[in-house]
């Protein structure tokens, strides 16, 4: 059972699996001990519900990662484009996107006081968002 939960990792984004595998791994094998002793019927619905949590976390993980914003590649010239985003406002953005990130995988592996720490952390760094926003003059 570990091997197949470790092959669904797989489906998740490298970044994501570099930055939660072992403790979404951890969290997996201590319930699965605990569920063992409720019985197998108890055990083959655990096992079918953390496989399709996985595959629909990896699916949600990769649905983020395709909207998050990404920078423009400057060129070698000394002048930037005056498309480019400030750094400051691309960082703000990244961090929402972690934050986002962080709760998905928190709410994923049950630890639900940590998902309202992201989601408190997201709503304020969505706020700094939108003041920068204001600041430069750019449209969410």
């Amino acid at each position: 059972m570990k091997r197949a939960y470790r092959f669904f990792l797989l489906l998740y984004p490298r970044e994501h699996q570099d930055q939660f595998a072992d403790e979404m791994t951890a969290v997996f094998e201590a319930a699965r001990a605990e569920g063992r002793m409720r019985g197998w019927t108890w055990y083959t619905r655990f096992a079918f519900a953390e496989m399709n949590g996985l595959i629909a976390g990896a699916a949600s993980t990769w649905f983020t990662q395709q909207f998050r914003h990404k920078p423009a590649p400057q060129s070698s010239g000394a002048t930037a484009s005056p498309c480019a985003l400030p750094q400051e406002l691309i960082d703000a953005k990244q961090r929402v996107d972690l934050n986002i990130a962080g709760m998905i995988h928190a709410i994923a592996t049950h630890q639900f006081a940590k998902a309202r720490f992201h989601s408190e952390e997201e709503r304020q760094a969505r706020e700094r968002l939108r003041l920068l926003q204001d600041k430069y003059e750019i449209q969410g």
